[in-house]
């Protein structure tokens, strides 16, 4: 299988280095502190047994193991290839890179559930399907690469995985950084003559690849599939509909010779893996709740009792929706049990957190436009209304205040994963300016803060963390390391905004913690 022009593909370059050619690179790595052994060979899973689904979704489940919503693969034998010339250097980088601790440290890559049937291999990862093409046995990335992440040990279908690692040599990334809707964006501005030539690529590099290159690109967090049933558009800043298979097939639309050919299949692919999506629930939050804060917590989120500054008070269910017991569900130091009543996933909402992400999209309205000429393509050839896409930008400055159902497993916060916990979301004064996840243990999550287990990092300990990753290869511990810190002084990173719930007292906000941990679970 061919594959066309794989470096200017990010698919390919994300298959690349999320998952195989680190084990090339690690023969310069420098040695580390050991990887916590066994801490990955405990992780438990949530949200892929198939029973717990309907016939619909249990397809589209298979279908996202399957790896056929990205077109491109690589085969399997030149893949453990690359994993064999490992050997001589593990000792140096002080991890066994394709160990399931070394996988989760390197990069993130997450273990697939003893239940996955379609595309299952145990040498490869959750994020990686194995299947058949052309009589060759190929590895391709799947959904789940940064569409199922890890809290607490669990790993979580439809949760962003806000530890993939999507660096490259030449272009270090913080961990967690997710570019991933960016290539539809470049992939629009290949395309030669949409209106009449359907997926086309242009021979050349086109103006708009020239502005997509030049226009600097800030990270953007995955939202969590669970919370596509309760919204009218989806994502940051209202695009498609939650089932509108057309337009998220963009998305995964990568450069082949058959992209017209492919569409309308590609598409129905897309929305089986959407029907699944749609049906995914959040985690329960682990442990009993205080019922009295969860009840005080309630009246606070919903307006009904009114903090101790009232200056400037605003409900938080304004933007982020009504939740209402369930009748006969009156035990509330029990998570979930809520009814959900959002309607604002149409709304952009302006709140002074980081606007890069917003003003990069609207630059990109020019591409949009020209991505949705491929209408008149597909039209002219009977594709139905249903399954044709469209490309949009934001409208306006701000971004969608999503539903909170689930939100405790769900760090980092904001659109850019800037806050690491939701006690920071609420007192700006607590965010730090640089801040470090754990990269090695799965199972490091803060329940009382509710969020990453942080540490603060001085701007003195960042610049040295900096000078000792300077010229390693990305997949060397010491630049693996660095990439765990989180700077909100980089373009995008930025934690401002969101100040509403500065006023409160101390006591106020553990009453409003209190209240969004309940916010969990399938009975939502």
């Amino acid at each position: 299988m061919s594959v066309i022009d794989p470096l200017r593909c990010s698919t390919t370059r994300r298959l690349l280095t999320l998952a195989w050619v680190p084990g090339i690179l690690l023969a310069a790595a420098t040695t580390a502190l050991p990887v916590q052994a066994g801490a990955a060979e405990t992780m438990t899973h949530y949200g892929f047994d198939a029973a717990a689904y309907s016939p619909t979704a249990q397809e589209g489940l298979e279908e996202i193991f399957a790896g056929k919503l990205f077109y491109e693969a690589m085969p399997s034998a030149g893949i453990r290839l690359m994993l064999g010339a490992v050997g001589g250097s593990q000792k140096a980088a002080g991890f066994v890179p394709d160990s399931p601790e070394g996988r989760f440290y390197s990069n993130g890559r997450l273990p697939s559930p003893a239940t996955r049937t379609a595309g299952a291999d145990p040498s490869f990862a959750l994020g990686e399907s194995v299947f058949v093409r052309d009589n060759v046995q190929h590895v391709n990335i799947n959904c789940f690469l940064c569409h199922a992440g890890v809290v607490r040990g669990q790993v979580v279908a439809g949760l962003g995985n806000n530890h993939v690692t999507q660096s490259e040599p030449k272009n270090p990334r913080a961990r967690g950084d997710n570019f991933g809707p960016y290539a539809v964006w470049h992939l629009g501005t290949r395309l030669s003559d949409p209106a009449t030539k359907g997926f086309v690529l242009a021979d050349q590099k086109t103006e708009l690849e020239s502005l997509f290159e030049a226009t600097p690109r800030p990270p953007v967090d995955p939202m969590p599939w669970w919370l596509m049933k309760y919204k009218k558009k989806d994502y940051w800043y209202a695009d498609a509909a939650p089932d509108d298979a057309a337009s998220f097939s963009i998305n995964f639309t990568t450069p082949h010779p058959d992209m017209n050919a492919h569409h309308d299949e590609h598409v129905k692919s897309v929305a089986k893996a959407l029907a699944f999506a749609r049906e995914t629930t959040s985690p329960l939050f682990p442990g009993k709740l205080d019922p009295a804060l969860v009840q005080q917590g309630a009246d606070l989120f919903h307006g009904r009792v009114a903090p101790q500054d009232k200056t400037g008070f605003r409900a938080c269910k304004t933007c982020h929706g009504t939740y209402t017991r369930k009748e006969g569900q009156t035990d509330f130091s029990t998570p979930g049990s809520w009814s959900v009543d959002y309607d604002f996933s149409h709304v952009l909402r302006d709140v002074k957190t980081d606007n890069s992400y917003n003003t990069t999209l609207q630059k990109f309205k020019p591409i949009a436009e020209h991505i949705n000429k491929l209408g008149d393509y597909l039209a002219s050839r009977g594709t139905p209304a249903e399954a044709i896409p469209r490309a949009s930008v934001p409208e306006s400055e701000g971004y969608v205040a999503p539903p909170l159902v689930g939100v405790w497993a769900s760090a980092p916060y904001f659109h850019n994963g800037s806050v690491p916990t939701i006690e920071a979301v609420l007192n700006s004064q607590l965010r730090p300016e640089i801040w470090s996840r754990n990269p090695r243990d799965p199972h490091a999550y803060d329940l009382e803060r509710v969020g990453m287990d942080y540490q603060v990092v001085s701007r003195e300990a960042f610049d040295a963390s900096a000078a000792q990753a300077a010229g390693k290869p990305f997949i060397a511990p010491a630049a693996i390391d660095h990439a765990a810190n989180y700077d909100t002084k980089v373009f995008g990173h930025g934690n401002m905004g969101h100040t509403f719930g500065d006023r409160l007292t101390t006591a106020e906000r553990q009453a409003v913690i209190e209240f969004l941990k309940s916010l969990s679970g399938p009975d939502m």
